[in-house]
């Protein structure tokens, strides 16, 4: 559904992706009207959004120059109004290439920050965490000195390149040559703070410590979280910083972020309501079909809600304050390393067996989780028993014919699918487009990640004609080279999700015959 200021568009298409299309080229066709419209001059100073599946370079830098105003909107669409099960179905269409809540959307399907918790807590627990990591930080000698400023990045990464120190010199060696086609990524600043965040993940987490792959999954994460950042520039409303002082006893953001000192009257409310139509938008697909009620969410009604409540009301100018205070808080530049690391250590302890074998971590349960049944969910186990299972039991259950095909030629499912694994899909795409892949695996399967399996299997499904065609094992992986250039992350996720759901139809199935 397309739904724009004088009318709205029903589409109906025998796949997903003709319908998704059809949405560009109307949005597309709409915004070209708009810009030639010169009756409507106020219209053409504001920037038209709509939800894509796709990021460009131009949206990225719309993106890093988002106001404040708008990412309070953000906000409150996809944390407030938003209900956790529309929340993932959107993110996996793509809908969050538009936003600039990407990365706290992550942090809490990852419990960087629990999802159960009140908006009152966001900043306590950001903090506490981001301070544990900093002692962490500061209990290695070799980075006091870069640190305190008496050693320039340049000269770092010169006495990491000599350095007898094996653990970071062998960071260092990889970390040189992460995502070196995008200029970030050669600034000394930003290769000496991957640096510090692997090295003291490895020293923290001994029994895992450093492996190959981790700096590109650290390297996605610090790059999502430098275009989010909070904007430098002078906000549109007065916002401060919390202090160590802005939070009561009980963990709740206190009244010194200039919020008024009463909620304002239902009939004030009206007038400077933020519910207001914004007719330069066009939304595709809107997150959820919002029926405004006569209920207002003040202050303290906003910081005691979770996140994904589903909510239909309106909301005072306060609450606006503390969500911009949130944000803020929670997207500040200076904690970048802080936040990648803690993200990065949620990711590792659900991919400690991708990594290590011999690691065995708790599983985390999740009522939020959709599980792909028992025959297809992967615990944290050895690599080769998830390229086994990928190989032998999703994609045999899928796609017989292929999967005995590769196993009379005899390819054998590490050769390919080993680089797909480790880091999550992202050494076959550019970065914007790794993050809508992790969207969808992060949202769909947050505890183990298992979506990247149907993922591989999506992949060699696109491809089964070439496949089927190939006579040796060679040109199989011929085929299955370069696949960037051959397949859409959008149409990847697409493929991936059918097959997610026809499974969850089969266990479903299956459970119900055996029940009976």
């Amino acid at each position: 559904m397309v739904v724009a200021k004088d009318r709205t568009w029903f589409l109906c298409a025998d796949h997903v992706r003709d319908a998704s299309d059809w949405c560009d080229a109307i949005c597309a066709a709409i915004e070209r009207v708009s810009n030639g419209d010169a009756a409507a001059p106020q219209q053409l100073e504001r920037r038209r959004r709509r939800l894509s599946s796709s990021a460009s370079a131009d949206t990225l830098c719309e993106l890093q120059s988002r106001g404040a105003k708008a990412r309070v909107d953000e906000f409150f669409e996809v944390f407030v109004r938003s209900t956790r099960e529309d929340m993932c179905l959107q993110a996996a269409k793509g809908a969050l290439s538009w936003s600039c809540m990407r990365s706290l959307a992550w942090k809490v399907w990852l419990e960087c920050i629990p999802a159960d918790v009140p908006f009152s807590q966001w900043v306590v627990i950001a903090r506490e965490k981001r301070q544990r990591y900093e002692s962490e930080r500061h209990k290695q000698a070799v980075f006091h000195d870069l640190l305190a400023g008496k050693q320039t990045p340049t000269d770092f990464l010169t006495m990491c390149e000599t350095s007898t120190d094996n653990l970071l010199y062998s960071i260092y060696k990889d970390i040189r040559r992460t995502r070196g086609d995008m200029p970030y990524f050669r600034e000394p600043v930003v290769q000496c703070l991957l640096i510090r965040a692997l090295y003291v993940y490895s020293i923290t987490h001994s029994e895992i410590s450093y492996n190959q792959g981790m700096g590109e999954l650290l390297a996605v994460l610090v790059y999502l979280l430098h275009i989010e950042k909070w904007p430098t520039e002078e906000d549109d409303i007065e916002e401060v910083i919390a202090g160590e002082n802005d939070v009561e006893p009980d963990g709740r953001l206190s009244g010194s972020y200039f919020f008024p000192a009463t909620s304002p009257t239902k009939e004030q409310a009206e007038e400077t309501s933020t519910e207001e139509v914004d007719t330069s938008y066009v939304y595709v697909e809107s997150f959820i079909n919002i029926q405004n009620d006569d209920s207002f969410l003040d202050r303290d009604t906003f910081l005691r809600l979770a996140p994904f409540a589903g909510g239909s009301g309106r909301y005072f100018e306060c609450c606006r304050d503390a969500a911009g205070e949130i944000v803020r808080e929670l997207t500040a530049s200076e904690f970048i390393e802080h936040d990648a690391y803690l993200l990065l250590e949620e990711m590792m302890l659900r991919m400690a067996g991708t990594y290590c074998p011999h690691v065995r971590v708790p599983r985390r349960n999740s009522q939020a989780d959709k599980p792909l049944s028992s025959v297809d969910q992967l615990p944290p186990s050895p690599l080769d028993d998830q390229m086994n299972r990928i190989h032998h039991h999703i994609l045999s259950r899928c796609d017989p014919p292929t999967a005995r095909h590769l196993a009379k030629l005899d390819v054998e499912p590490q050769i390919f699918l080993l680089r797909w694994v480790r880091v999550l899909m992202a050494r076959e795409f550019e970065t914007p487009q790794v993050w809508q892949i992790w969207d969808a695996i992060f949202s769909l399967t947050p505890t183990d990640f298992s979506f990247i399996n149907l993922i591989c299997v999506a992949i060699v499904r696109e491809f089964r004609e070439e496949i089927l065609a190939a006579e040796d094992a060679t040109n199989v992986l011929l085929n299955l080279r370069d696949i960037a250039d051959r397949i859409a992350p959008p149409r990847l996720v697409d493929n991936a999700r059918e097959l997610y759901d026809a499974l969850l139809i089969a266990a479903a199935v299956e459970a119900s015959m055996g029940s009976a």
